[in-house]
């Protein structure tokens, strides 16, 4: 902590404590293709994304929202959630009212067009969002905990979405994760990517810590396993193609890190894919 001066003294305005309160919050773990129609009165709803995949349609938009998205449901306004079939979702909302509720949301707006939000570059958020619910479901739990919690899930909002000059090492993690993005299918190695920056492992990996909360290894395995989920979704392959295809050379190993990521093994997932799929083609058929 910086040192500092003697005789210190600072003078707030009511700006300084805007007029924000939390109305009620919700934890929901949604079971498969279940639906619900989600709606804001005299208040405005964040949804937050902990995990899983769901579609959500408001009037004549719709949008595929999984882990770290977000949605916002204005005051006076609607919206349906319908849970994936295979990874159904689980979803924190947080209904906030106020005199200052309307600046803090034209932030977002700044930023967002529409209802959905991205808030995955973020892991914050989500973790103020779950700290919230945690302190809320304390059976001795304390009113001040529960306005702390609330109020760190607002300032991790406020900060996303306010203006920042970009640090100079946010360069390298911009170059790293589009490296990461472009090159997953091949022989990738945390080592390489520094080198190929022109820094210390040590300090990438503290730059994937800070900015991702998660270490540089984990960073690639976890871009491999969406990859990997979205091309059995997607398209006609089998478990050695898409292992070979998300740059693994040994399908056991692949095999082993699906099945702890995903929570079943690759052959099972790819197979409730296309179960999904030919459902989907029959009840397609069905209006035509």
């Amino acid at each position: 902590m910086d040192r500092l001066k003697n005789n210190l003294h600072f003078n707030f305005s009511e700006y300084k404590f805007p007029d924000i309160k939390l109305e009620e919050c919700s934890y929901m773990e949604y079971n498969p293709s279940q639906a619900e129609v989600i709606a804001a009165v005299k208040g405005s709803v964040l949804m937050v994304v902990s995990d899983g995949k769901a579609v959500v349609t408001q009037a004549d938009n719709r949008y595929t929202v999984t882990k770290g998205k977000g949605v916002l449901v204005r005051s006076g306004m609607s919206v349906n959630v319908k849970a994936d079939s295979i990874e159904p979702i689980i979803l924190i909302s947080i209904k906030i009212s106020g005199d200052a509720v309307k600046s803090f949301l034209s932030l977002i707006d700044k930023k967002q067009n529409g209802i959905l939000l991205d808030f995955e570059s973020n892991s914050k958020i989500i973790d103020s969002a779950r700290d919230l619910i945690t302190e809320c479901a304390k059976t001795y739990g304390s009113d001040y905990a529960v306005v702390l919690s609330f109020y760190d899930f607002i300032n991790s909002v406020h900060e996303h979405y306010t203006e920042k000059k970009i640090p100079t090492k946010n360069v390298y993690m911009t170059s790293a994760v589009e490296y990461i993005k472009q090159n997953y299918n091949k022989n990738l190695s945390v080592e390489g990517i520094a080198n190929m920056l022109g820094i210390e492992r040590s300090y990438l990996s503290r730059l994937f810590k800070t900015f991702k909360n998660k270490s540089t290894q984990n960073y690639i395995i976890d871009y491999r396993m969406r990859q990997a989920k979205r091309m059995f979704e997607e398209e006609d392959m089998n478990v050695s193609q898409v292992c070979a295809a998300v740059g693994y050379t040994n399908i056991y190993c692949f095999s082993r890190i699906f099945k702890s990521r995903v929570g079943m093994p690759p052959k099972e997932y790819m197979e409730r894919c296309r179960k999904q799929s030919v459902n989907s083609s029959d009840t397609a058929g069905e209006f035509m």
